[in-house]
């Protein structure tokens, strides 16, 4: 599939991730007013890349729409069953508002060129506040790929209300311009992580685990 990402959101190459960690670095550097040598750059983007990598996400980018506190980007492809209609993604908005956590706090539908996908707003709430766990603001996003297995799964995390609303209107706008890809002239979509998403999975559980790239805030 093919997304029209904005100017905003720039993008880190994973597939070479020294250079991966050299420009993570450098963003946060420069959203900082630091120089990317600084001594708590490196070990950071070196952290966020490699949890990017190791939890099998293709897209990992830093979003800075104006007037915004900057956010982390990641896109993960996922399996799911070939039958995805908009009574499967109605039945994931329900798992999501059940048993998704009490951080859930919004879910919405979104037509794109590749059909509906469900968008959920994770905002932190006193249950996570009592567990002192990160106060993370979260947009995710499953849009489907019809008849091929996968699933494209996008996070946006934020660790500021600052700008939240621009957030939100970017991520919006990032979800529906999902089209379809030309194989042939764009190349393969990236093997899909072998896992199924587990919206209805409680993540404060032992399930959910710590090591997912979904559970840590990269301040920038």
């Amino acid at each position: 599939m093919r997304l029209a990402i904005p100017d905003t959101v720039h993008r880190i190459p994973l597939d070479q991730p020294e250079r991966a960690i050299r420009e993570f670095a450098a963003l946060m550097g420069a959203l900082r007013d630091l120089p990317a040598s600084a001594a708590d750059l490196e070990p950071i983007a070196t952290e966020a890349v490699e949890t990017a990598r190791r939890e099998g996400a293709f897209l990992m980018a830093v979003v800075t729409p104006p007037d915004a506190a900057p956010a982390v980007l990641t896109g993960v492809v996922l399996e799911v069953p070939q039958a995805w209609d908009p009574d499967t993604a109605e039945s994931l908005r329900d798992a999501m508002e059940d048993v998704g956590g009490p951080d859930v706090r919004e879910t919405v539908a979104l037509e794109t060129g590749l059909g509906p996908a469900v968008v959920a707003q994770r905002i932190p709430g006193v249950e996570q506040a009592r567990e002192r766990r990160a106060l993370t603001l979260q947009l995710q996003a499953f849009v489907p790929e019809p008849g091929s297995g996968r699933m494209l799964l996008l996070t946006l995390a934020c660790p500021s209300t600052h700008g939240w609303p621009a957030h939100q209107e970017l991520f919006a706008r990032l979800v529906t311009s999902a089209r379809p890809d030309d194989a042939h002239e764009h190349g393969s979509t990236p093997e899909p992580v072998r896992r199924r998403p587990a919206p209805a999975v409680d993540r404060t559980g032992d399930q959910a685990g710590d090591e997912s790239f979904e559970e840590h805030t990269y301040r920038v």
